[in-house]
């Protein structure tokens, strides 16, 4: 586990020019004042970046070479999780400061409940985009997962439309029922989240697990 996310650490710190765009996309964030979206933008660029080491190592059959160390599947699968998740919390906790720092300068009272919310949408937004893109990343590679994901995301924004339409037409104001949902309060709203969150990501880990199982079962580690 720790070799691997060394190797991966060191693959992060090579990806510069990727970073310093992410830098310029926050400080045009954070001149527009959307405060926001600078703490999603960056939760959702650790995980993208975090992805991308999938590639790397897909590169010159260094995947090959890679499962034939010690229990190398499945530790190759999990590292993938705990590196995405703690790049993206990293990213995510930046932006928050950021935001908050640039709201000090400004003179701008900060709303707490407000920007707990926001720190959780953008947790479960994260976290969501994770669950999906590491198996299908380990399944169908960098060029056929990003058709895939693209198929997912699609028809997942398909399926919301067509609930909240079913919903309308019997009466049901999807809107109403959001705002009820933030009246149950910040805490149990959290502990909703944390317990859906966890869930997913344990399917999504085995699911990762398996693939890895079946795909290099020709490799026998050693």
């Amino acid at each position: 586990m720790r070799g691997f996310l060394q190797k991966d650490i060191e693959l992060l710190k090579q990806n510069r020019s990727f970073l310093g765009l992410v830098a310029v996309m926050v400080i045009f964030f954070v001149s527009v004042k959307n405060d926001a979206f600078i703490i999603i933008y960056l939760g959702m660029m650790g995980g993208f970046l975090s992805i991308s080491t999938i590639s790397y190592d897909e590169a010159d059959r260094g995947m090959g070479f890679l499962m034939t160390l010690p229990a190398a599947r499945k530790t190759y699968a999990i590292e993938k999780y705990i590196l995405g998740y703690g790049v993206s919390f990293l990213l995510l906790l930046t932006g928050f400061v950021v935001s908050v720092t640039a709201n000090h300068f400004r003179g701008v009272a900060v709303d707490q409940g407000e920007w707990m919310l926001t720190c959780e949408t953008g947790i479960l937004i994260v976290v969501l985009c994770m669950v999906l893109l590491i198996p299908v990343q380990l399944k169908f590679g960098a060029d056929n997962g990003r058709i895939v994901m693209a198929a997912v995301v699609g028809g997942t924004f398909g399926l919301i439309y067509l609930i909240a339409k079913v919903m309308q037409s019997f009466g049901v104001d999807p809107d109403q029922m959001l705002l009820e949902v933030q009246n149950l309060g910040i805490g149990l709203i959290s502990l909703i989240i944390l317990v859906f969150l966890g869930l997913t990501s344990y399917i999504s880990c085995r699911v990762s697990i398996h693939i890895m199982a079946v795909s290099y079962t020709h490799l026998r580690a050693h």
